[in-house]
């Protein structure tokens, strides 16, 4: 039964993340540039946080401006990673089953789970649209 199935059908293993030293613009390039709505902050390999873009957008709501170069420039003059990212996680370990990241994402608020491997290495995320799509793909 797909319940049962491993985390790894539905996780994303080519994570785009971030070091939580970088700037912030580099989080709103990554969003700008790619499909993701979540990325992962880094401490070398271990997770200590993630930004969501709804987390930027919070930001720059009240910011008037279409000119990306003045608005990546506020953002890294104003604030750090650390100021926006979320530092409780949500993390299941590689073993975890589909069912587990299903639980976890239809019982909260958030929508990404992310995956470590025993060592607590980051090595995927799973979003709730990563599940919707095995879903669809796999349910006749």
């Amino acid at each position: 039964m797909l319940k049962n199935q491993s985390i790894q059908e539905v996780t994303t293993k080519n994570v785009i993340s971030v070091h939580e030293h970088q700037n912030l613009s580099d989080v709103a390039k990554i969003f700008r540039e790619n499909l993701v709505h979540h990325v992962p902050v880094v401490k070398g390999t271990k997770v200590v946080g993630i930004i969501s873009s709804q987390d930027l957008f919070k930001l720059i709501f009240n910011v008037d401006s279409t000119d990306v170069r003045m608005l990546d420039a506020l953002l890294d003059h104003t604030y750090k990673i650390s100021d926006v990212m979320t530092s409780k996680l949500v993390i299941l370990d590689e073993s975890s089953t589909i069912k587990d990241v299903a639980k976890l994402l239809s019982d909260n608020s958030y929508h990404s789970v992310l995956v470590v491997d025993n060592k607590g290495d980051l090595t995927g995320i799973v979003t709730t649209t990563d599940l919707i799509r095995y879903l669809d793909d796999n349910i006749q």
